[in-house]
């Protein structure tokens, strides 16, 4: 029976089992009965035998993997991942060039290295250049040995006996290394060829030495940070001569790590371009991906690798050891040579054989399905693999790559936890032998669990094989050098392994002799799968191991100096974590790049369980859409302002939302930070805070006597600084506190003296200002210190809206002639409300609505001592610079409107001419709300004088005051007139001056007109506020007043009750279908048909003449009437009909013969209508 018949074989490692459990028959090698088998099974020795004959990759694939050059890329990148990890007060100083001086500079060729570095970019690009350059390249690079190694000594030296003298031998040796590599790092680049093409190619050639001499310098710029800070924090070190500090190195190591990252990242995309646009002679002039690939993979490793890890080298970011990551991934190639060219592009190669940026995975499991034939020389026609995500327990499953049938076999090697594969051998059919796509027979897996070797191996078929095969291997080189390992093996083995398989891909190729083309993806070791938070390091936890993604987020690839890629982030991402010190507390932070600008940042959140709720705004950090190629300073770090303490469970949760409503603007997180809060770090953030409040305070003043405020700081910026000193430790500075207290509050008392506008923070709630009902004073919102305005939305009853607004009027007395003042305050966020600032006529007229977005900015002051939430990197450290980060709303003197996009601060000019104290024009200033579901809450609103105008300003300011002069000149002339004609028609109505009596002749007619030319007076109220009154508003009351007057006069001397029948039909028996109408403003009765009758029965004086008057108007046929009659029968009619056109005013006298009358009111036909009827005693 054959032993391979199975359709389905599956065996899963397990890094806790004994023995390897294998579900088919051939020979393996079981650990607990081959004690020496970790280094030194059988197996693996024909392995590293193998390795020395393989002809795959490059034409000498061993080259690839056991080459000096990648070995020592490889161990420079662990030395600086492991000496990060130290936490000793000089972190990598001895460490480092312990390691990395045998490295770069072999004793037994010190030029060996740098000439391998160079050699081996030039084999793949394949381009000429002249050797003199690259000898002179070497020459260059291999002058740093001995500085470096006499460096390297006294620092030992000192270490052993740190005596003043070797303190001092120790700092100069350090400055001297560094004039060394000031001058080397330019020369290198400088030594190119005249020829610019020429030039860049040679830049791209020693572009990996550049790298790692880079490397070399920024670790004695940080050890020189370190050392410094270490002498100055130990008081025997105070003798020691001048020479520079960590105040002095710091700025250098910032400012290199930029430029080596900007200049490593532009020249290695040089390379990529110049492989991806030179057509390969070899290749019919097509593009050759596989050189692509061999370049980034190589320079991957050689350069970007190393220039991901610059970033740590910053001492002011990472004080303590730092545990980094590369999650990055590289490529190595089988069967390239069958020329897939021919058939695809190189866009569709790239998008084939390598993975899209994708969240961080761990291999699972390979599958591959065999040919289901039972002869010798079988071979895989097809797999997939399955994955995980990081700490996350469901397996993924990939496409199938290759030409799987129905009737194929599948054969699996699974992998449990902590289980990696670091190397396989492949063996496969020579292709000229094959008629299918796939010729893969067997694989050797080279498998690890951290402290043993596991060999497992996958084979097509029975296993044998009669026909020519192709051997080949697949790894890269060792991870770290060990102390006193003398020249060892450059191989990986089970616990010195620099990258693990993480993805196998294929291509087929459809060649009259058929392949695949494989991609086998390699990770670094580096990467934990447990996500450790760790208790004494900086922990460093790049996005891309979240687990979980939102729909509109994605990854993205990076901009080649991050280590990896980077995750667009859009709604939410979840990362899994292990942390076990529940006691530790810890700041996080990310790392982060966005083109948000100033007015549309993103807000994000971050859920942790049994932790309350973070969040922050995220500053702008790009501008543009492109993020492809974002250098190193368009990336930043933000802290979340409280303290974490997490809970006890093993996997912790941490949820990234974003809250804020602004799509377009993009977000790209690099890292998440912890960062363990020790009584150190608390205490030298306490000083960086000290010295923060300190610098903004002493930017407060304009002069030296502190006695006049600089015009650009705001009363905003005064509150936040003194939330700012309030939450300073009084611990460990009471007197600096009490000191810089009273600065603040000196700074608030200057700002409110300077401030032309009454009560402006609300202090004396709403002293100086006039409101609608909706107004209130507040002080629940952190925000703002103490009180601010709340502006409700506008009140709509019965369909009609009533504004809410607040306003001021600044008297000239306040102002200076010829002057600019600012204008400026405040919004926490708002909605549809309008600031009109005025004094020749709405000079501002702005709408601003604003998010609710800086809740996370500005925690509340009263958590400062419990949490310690006072001290927000979401801030900005110069709280001058609040101003510049938020106002974006000011005015455009071209527009007569403008509308403020999600400006928490605005800021506008205005002028002022010639003052008047008698016209008192002032400036008003004034927020009014007209929806209804509009809001505001707003606070530290300022007029303040910015200084005298001239020039332009001048001229538009006198040109502008001229022409509302002649304007109010206008208005005064069209308000008199107005006003003479009302006032004439009023005076005719009365007896006297003393409006104590109605001429006899006074109609309801006359005192309706002259209540309409009294409501025809122009600007009686605001233009902006219609109750609020404007400049005819006084002769306005007092002609109105005239004219109530005349009509209470009128209504008691009538004796017919509701004769206006502005009560509707009271005191009136109506009949029929008749009723009051309001038409046009006026009460009207209207009877429309013959039926209809209305009534009224009057008591008299016997014995007096009345006159009896009636306003109305006939429509259609028939006549209208209204009658008189006593109750001797005797009767005056008034007779209307529809020849008489509109409303017609008709008298009669009459004197009844009885005490009683009645009055009715009829038709024969049509519509009658009746605005009033009156009945005067001529005795009146």
């Amino acid at each position: 029976m054959n032993p391979y018949q199975n359709k389905n074989e599956y065996e899963t490692l397990n890094a806790s089992q004994k023995k390897l459990n294998i579900s088919n028959n051939y020979t393996r090698y079981p650990i607990e009965n081959s004690p020496k088998q970790l280094l030194q099974s059988t197996n693996y020795k024909d392995w590293l035998n193998m390795c020395q004959q393989n002809q795959q990759y490059g034409g000498d694939f061993e080259t690839f993997i056991d080459s000096g050059e990648l070995c020592a890329y490889t161990i420079v990148v662990g030395t600086v991942l492991t000496g990060f990890g130290f936490t000793t007060p000089l972190g990598l100083a001895l460490i480092g060039f312990g390691t990395l001086i045998p490295v770069l500079f072999p004793a037994q060729d010190q030029s060996n290295t740098w000439s391998d570095f160079i050699t081996q970019t030039k084999n793949i690009i394949k381009k000429e250049i002249a050797s003199t350059y690259i000898s002179n390249a070497n020459k260059i690079l291999n002058r740093s040995f001995n500085v470096i190694s006499t460096y390297h000594n006294h620092l030992k030296t000192w270490e052993n006996n740190p005596n003043p003298q070797n303190t001092q031998d120790v700092r100069t040796q350090i400055q001297l290394v560094h004039y060394h590599f000031q001058n080397v790092i330019p020369e290198l680049v400088n030594s190119c060829p005249p020829n610019p093409s020429d030039c860049d190619y040679y830049n791209i050639l020693v572009l990996s030495s550049y790298a790692h001499a880079a490397n070399l310098h920024l670790t004695v710029l940080n050890q020189a940070v370190k050392f410094e800070a270490y002498l100055k924090n130990n008081r025997q070190f105070d003798y020691l001569e001048p020479l520079p500090t960590a105040i002095d190195y710091y700025p250098v190591l910032t400012k290199a790590i930029e430029d080596y990252t900007n200049y490593c990242v532009t020249t290695y995309k040089k390379g990529l371009n110049l492989i991806k646009t030179t057509p390969d002679s070899n290749l019919d002039g097509n593009i050759n991906w596989n050189t692509y690939n061999t370049y980034r993979t190589k320079m991957t490793t050689a350069v970007l690798d190393v220039v991901a890890l610059f970033p740590i080298y910053d001492v002011g970011k990472y004080p303590i050891g730092v545990q980094s990551e590369l999650t990055r991934e590289i490529y190595q190639v089988l069967n390239f040579e069958e020329s897939p060219y021919k058939y695809y592009d190189f866009q569709y190669q790239e998008d084939s054989l390598t993975r899209r940026p994708h969240l961080f995975t761990w291999l699972d499991s390979l599958n591959f399905y065999e040919k289901a034939q039972t002869t010798p020389n079988n071979f895989f026609t097809s797999h997939y693999n399955m994955f995980l995500y990081t700490l996350d327990n469901i397996s993924q499953k990939s496409s199938v790559f290759g030409n799987h049938n129905v009737t194929d076999k599948l054969k699996a090697l699974g992998l449990a936890t902590n289980i990696y594969i670091f190397l396989l051998n492949v063996i496969s059919l020579d292709n000229k032998y094959l008629n299918d796509y796939n010729n893969i027979s067997k694989m050797d897996f080279f498998i690890t669990n951290g402290t043993r070797l596991l060999e497992k191996e996958l084979t097509a078929g029975s296993g044998q094989i009669t026909y020519d095969v192709n051997k080949n291997i697949f790894g890269l080189p060792i991870l770290k050098r060990r102390e006193n390992q003398g020249n060892p093996t450059l191989f990986p083995t089970y616990d010195n392994y620099s990258h693990i398989l993480s993805f196998i891909k294929s291509l087929s190729i459809p060649e009259t002799y058929k392949t695949q083309v494989y991609t086998f993806a390699w990770t670094h070791s580096s990467v934990d799968p447990k996500n450790t938070i760790y208790t004494h390091l900086t922990t460093q936890i790049p996005a891309v191991k979240a687990n979980s993604l939102g729909t509109a987020s994605k990854v993205v690839q990076g901009p080649g100096h991050t280590g990896g890629d980077l995750i667009d982030f859009k709604d939410h991402f979840k990362i899994t974590c292990q942390h076990s010190n529940f006691q530790q507390s810890y700041f996080i932070r990310i790392r982060f790049a966005s083109n948000g600008s100033a007015n549309t940042r993103a807000v994000i959140n971050l859920s942790i369980p049994r932790v309350a709720e973070l969040g922050m705004a995220l500053n702008p950090t790009f501008s543009g859409t492109d993020y492809t190629n974002l250098k190193y300073k368009d990336f930043q770090y933000l802290e979340f302002s409280n303290e974490v303490k997490f809970a006890p469970n093993q996997n912790i949760s941490l949820v990234f939302n974003r809250s804020d409503v602004y799509t377009n603007t993009t977000v790209l997180i690099d890292k998440i930070e912890f960062l363990p809060i020790t009584r150190s770090i608390r205490e030298d953030r306490e000083k960086q805070k000290l010295e923060t409040v300190q610098q903004i305070i002493n930017t407060f003043y304009a002069n030296p006597i502190k006695n006049t405020l600089q015009s650009e700081l705001t009363d905003y910026d005064i509150d936040q600084a003194a939330n700012l000193v309030e939450c300073i430790s009084e611990e460990l500075y009471p007197k600096e506190k009490m000191l810089l207290l009273d600065e603040v509050k000196n700074a608030k008392q200057l700002s409110k003296s300077r401030n032309v506008l009454q009560n402006g923070d609300f202090e004396s709630a709403t002293l100086g200002w006039t409101t609608s009902d909706n107004i209130t004073i507040q002080e629940d919102d952190p925000i703002f210190k103490g009180h601010y305005l709340h502006m409700s939305g506008a009140r709509d009853i019965d369909g009609t809206i009533f504004p809410t607004y607040i306003f001021q009027k600044i008297d000239e007395s306040k102002l200076k002639p010829y002057t600019r003042y600012l204008v400026r305050g405040f919004v926490g966020s708002s909605k549809d409300v309008e600031l009109v600032v005025s004094r020749y006529g709405e000079e501002i007229d702005a709408i601003m609505h604003v998010p609710a977005d800086l809740n996370y900015l500005y925690p509340s002051t009263c958590d400062c001592e419990a949490s310690n939430r006072c001290e927000t990197s979401a801030v900005p450290a110069n709280i001058g610079n609040t101003s510049d980060m938020l106002y974006s709303c000011q005015y455009d003197t071209g527009k007569k409107h403008v509308v403020c996009q999600d400006s928490h601060q605005f800021s506008f000019t205005i002028d002022t001419g010639a003052l008047d104290t008698n016209e008192n024009i002032g400036v008003w200033v004034m927020f009014k709300i007209s929806s209804p579901d509009g809001y505001a809450s707003l606070d530290n609103l300022e007029v303040i004088e910015e200084g005298p105008i001239d020039g332009e300003a001048l001229s538009r300011v006198k040109h502008m005051e001229k022409k509302w002069n002649d304007q109010m000149e206008a208005k005064r002339s069209e308000t008199q007139q107005a006003y003479d004609v009302a006032k004439q028609a009023i005076d005719a109505l009365f007896t006297n001056v003393q409006d104590e009596a109605l001429q006899f002749d006074t109609t309801l007619a006359q005192i309706q007109y002259a209540e309409y030319l009294v409501q025809s007076i122009p600007y009686v109220y605001n233009d902006w506020l219609s109750d609020v009154p404007g400049m005819n508003y006084d002769i306005y009351v007092e002609l109105d007043a005239r004219v109530a007057q005349a009509r209470y006069l009128y209504d008691i001397r009538n004796i017919i009750k509701n004769g206006d029948f502005t009560q509707g039909v009271m005191g009136w028996h109506v009949t029929g279908n008749a009723d009051v109408q309001q038409i046009d403003g006026v009460s009207v009765l209207v009877l429309f048909n013959w039926s209809a009758g209305v009534s009224q029965n009057v008591h008299l004086h016997h014995n007096h003449g009345y006159v009896l008057g009636v306003i109305a108007k006939k429509e259609g046929p028939g006549n209208g009437y209204v009658t008189l009659m006593d109750w001797e029968e005797n009767q005056e009619k008034l007779t209307f009909t529809s020849c008489e056109e509109g409303y017609i005013t008709k008298t009669v006298d009459v004197f009844p013969d009885t005490d009683r009358v009645r009055i009715e009111i009829g038709e024969t036909e049509g519509s009658f209508y009746i605005e009033s009827i009156d009945l005067i005693c001529m005795n009146e």
